[in-house]
């Protein structure tokens, strides 16, 4: 009987039956269900073309059999719909961009209910430590710490600032505000003047920037943003107002942003490597079919970048 169960062990691993649970009765019939936050905004369209160049390399290694793009349309409830149709397709892994961190949780439940793995990447549900295989990202806390030391360095005799949030409930705005409050909520030189639910969207942004504009005039030293769709455009709203004193400063570093460091019409961001976070995330998959542990955290540094480096992240 040990000579037959050490025969079955050996053919199994000849074959490149590693992997147990999910769907994948094989390495070569692995599937991979790619469920993004978005496909539109700037800094997850670097981030989905960074992870369709390292899934196609596993691909084409042979490493997986398929995988698939699943649009979560920054919508939690699509996200979870949209899970359902990867298990009906027979996914094996989920790789999770969460639009939220209590509506996407659900995601990362239903996966270790079924015995797949999950990867979330970028931002975190509420059971990601808990329940999830490996989460990918980077510290918002440091994200938030390092604008407001930006504010305090550009304006040393402080003022009042306003802070343009993502979508409420979102890690990163959470975590993005802490930091920001860690610098500039424990320095009595710096008041807010309110929390703006601008969704990430930079239109939104800027309508509220004109009403704390208009509301506090000269006072506003700093507008303070969750992203730099948002900054960038509420940069180039108090430029063209003659309002250059006001600092705007944002997260992710995209192309658009960079230019404007370049250029000298914005002064900073908080360059995010997306690409970075993704193609770590799908590194971790070889190991995951093997049955081997990987890092349940692996965080990827923010750059501070200014016009003294921005030069070494333009492409």
């Amino acid at each position: 009987m040990k000579r037959i169960v050490s025969v079955v062990l050996l053919l199994s691993l000849v074959t490149g039956f590693a992997f147990t649970n999910g769907n994948a009765e094989s390495a070569d019939d692995f599937k991979v269900a790619y469920i993004a936050k978005n496909t539109v905004d700037a800094f997850h369209a670097t981030l989905n073309g960074a992870a369709k160049d390292a899934l196609n390399d596993l691909k084409s290694e042979g490493v997986i059999d398929s995988w698939q793009l699943y649009d979560g349309l920054t919508d939690p409830i699509t996200q979870v719909n949209l899970l359902e149709d990867a298990l009906a397709s027979g996914a094996d892994l989920v790789i999770l961009l969460p639009a939220e961190s209590e509506g996407s949780a659900p995601i990362v439940s239903r996966s270790a209910q079924e015995g797949i793995p999950v990867i979330v990447v970028n931002s975190t549900t509420n059971n990601t430590e808990e329940l999830a295989t490996a989460f990918v990202g980077s510290n918002d806390v440091d994200a938030g710490e390092m604008m407001g030391n930006f504010v305090k360095a550009q304006v040393p005799g402080g003022g009042k600032y306003a802070h343009m949030m993502g979508v409420v409930g979102n890690s990163a705005q959470i975590a993005r505000g802490k930091g920001i409050l860690n610098i500039l909520g424990n320095d009595p030189s710096w008041e807010s003047v309110g929390d703006y639910a601008a969704d990430w969207s930079a239109d939104k942004a800027v309508s509220f920037a004109s009403d704390v504009i208009t509301e506090y005039g000269d006072e506003i030293k700093a507008i303070i943003c969750d992203n730099d769709d948002m900054s960038s455009a509420v940069q180039n709203y108090v430029n063209s107002i003659g309002r250059k004193d006001i600092v705007a400063i944002g997260v992710d570093g995209n192309a658009g942003p960079l230019g404007m460091v370049k250029a000298g019409t914005l002064r900073s961001t908080v360059l995010q490597d997306g690409a970075a976070q993704v193609s770590t995330a799908i590194s971790l998959i070889p190991d995951i079919i093997a049955g081997k542990e990987v890092p349940k955290t692996t965080m990827v540094p923010f750059t501070l970048v200014t016009s003294e480096n921005v030069d070494n992240y333009l492409k």
